[in-house]
């Protein structure tokens, strides 16, 4: 039954890794698509843009994913009650947000982004309904674990965005405008896809049960201070440059973070398939798995860290060209904390499926005042190969925080944790062996 288990969880990761590999490929032909057509100036503003829904809907999101996924999988709830009050605290959250936002849209137009089209704010601001829909309806299917839909929600931006992105900046010419009414139109699209997908199996129900609410939303607080310190935590070294140096040098960083966050679609994906199988796991086997699925996470992106030492740089002057050249030092030095982060992403998830969120509200909130005191001394004199410094100073004390409290409440040592052993090596050689007797037979067939 354990092999049973086990053989699930890798192939549903393995599926998820799959699916958001794809879907970086896709990310990545539209990153130099953007990059060439915009010039550094413009696709720094993009960036800005694009990013601006996804960080404020943290600000109201409410760990409403997170309990989501706790509240079916360890309480019980509804899928249909849970995504009805989803769909209607995604509407009214998003839509106030975005209303107070356009009021204010002059504050930020003067102080993160300098420089932008003033059309372009009002399309951006209109998804964040979508954005809190997408979240809260995509932590429904991982609590059902209806992967494969999840997988094709992740895929579905990427490649729209892909071939979204050649009409309108390679054929159309439409510029930074264009780009931003591109990604308006697809994520509303695959937002309502998403939607439909739930209702078939969760009817949205235009009900509301107050017990169901006011749980949710209790556990939810300490996701809510967890994931906007977190996010802050991602975002904020963007806007620090947006605000003391200028757009330019923003588009230059997102080409070094874009690339670098690739790394983390390892840990995602096995943090994604994992978290719902912690809900509903008894304390000793969640401990078990989260130190297992720890050390096998860290090698694999220790490993892939080592290439992109090695060959980031030649990758960044053929993609994107030579004026992103200032893009390979920022990625180089944040390589540390992106290794580092990789941990924190699965750790958080032993820590909220255990109702124990204080824990990475203190791990997150703790880096979020490093990375942003760092940023205010390190970008005005080292400029963007500071802020990478801050980041991976800030990424590294986050990580260390949740290693040390896993360590002390799971009775798991810090080296079991982090190093992978003999057992482990011979599980990776019988897995290769294994694929090389699976791959003459289906050639066979």
């Amino acid at each position: 039954m354990a092999e049973k288990r086990l053989g699930r969880f890798v192939r549903d990761s393995a599926g998820v890794f799959g699916a958001q590999m794809l879907a970086t490929g896709l990310g990545v032909g539209t990153s130099i698509i953007t990059a060439r057509v915009l010039g550094p100036h413009d696709r720094g503003l993009y960036q800005l843009l694009t990013l601006l829904p996804i960080t404020l809907s943290n600000f109201v999101k409410l760990g409403i994913p997170q309990a989501n996924v706790y509240f079916m999988r360890r309480r019980g709830a509804s899928a249909s009650a849970v995504a009805s009050h989803s769909l209607w605290l995604a509407l009214g959250l998003g839509g106030g947000l975005a209303v107070v936002c356009f009021l204010c849209r002059g504050w930020f137009l003067a102080h993160f982004l300098k420089g932008a089209p003033p059309i372009t704010i009002l399309p951006v601001l209109l998804l964040l309904p979508f954005v809190l829909l997408q979240t809260f309806f995509s932590a429904v299917l991982q609590a059902e674990e209806r992967f494969r839909e999840y997988n094709f929600q992740q895929v579905a931006p990427t490649l729209f965005g892909l071939v979204g992105m050649a009409v309108a900046l390679l054929w159309l010419r439409a510029g930074l405008a264009g780009a931003i009414i591109t990604q308006t139109l697809v994520v509303g699209g695959v937002t309502v896809w998403l939607a439909l997908r739930v209702h078939r199996t969760a009817p949205l129900r235009p009900t509301w049960d107050p017990h169901l609410a006011r749980g949710m939303m209790t556990f939810g607080s300490k996701s809510y201070l967890q994931t906007l310190a977190t996010t802050l935590h991602f975002r904020i070294d963007q806007y620090m440059i947006g605000f003391l140096l200028d757009p330019a040098q923003v588009g230059l960083y997102a080409v070094a973070t874009n690339l670098t966050n690739l790394l983390l679609k390892i840990s995602d994906a096995t943090g994604t398939v994992l978290y719902p199988r912690l809900a509903a796991a008894g304390e000793r086997d969640a401990h078990a798995q989260t130190s297992a699925v720890c050390r096998h996470t860290l090698f694999m992106t220790v490993v892939v860290a080592l290439g992109y030492e090695l060959f980031g740089g030649v990758g960044i002057r053929l993609l994107f060209g030579e004026r992103y050249a200032g893009a390979i030092l920022p990625m180089r030095l944040m390589l540390p904390g992106i290794v580092m982060i990789s941990l924190y992403m699965i750790l958080t998830r032993n820590f909220t499926s255990r109702n124990r969120q204080e824990i990475n509200i203190a791990a997150a909130a703790t880096a979020l005042g490093i990375n942003v005191g760092l940023n205010w001394v390190l970008i005005p004199r080292w400029g963007i190969a500071g802020a990478a410094i801050s980041t991976a100073v800030s990424y590294s004390a986050a990580a260390l925080i949740l290693l040390v409290a896993f360590a002390r409440e799971s009775g798991c040592s810090v080296a079991e944790t982090l190093l992978i052993g003999r057992a482990d090596l011979d599980g990776y050689r019988q897995l290769a062996a294994r694929g090389r007797r699976l791959a003459p037979a289906e050639a066979a067939e």
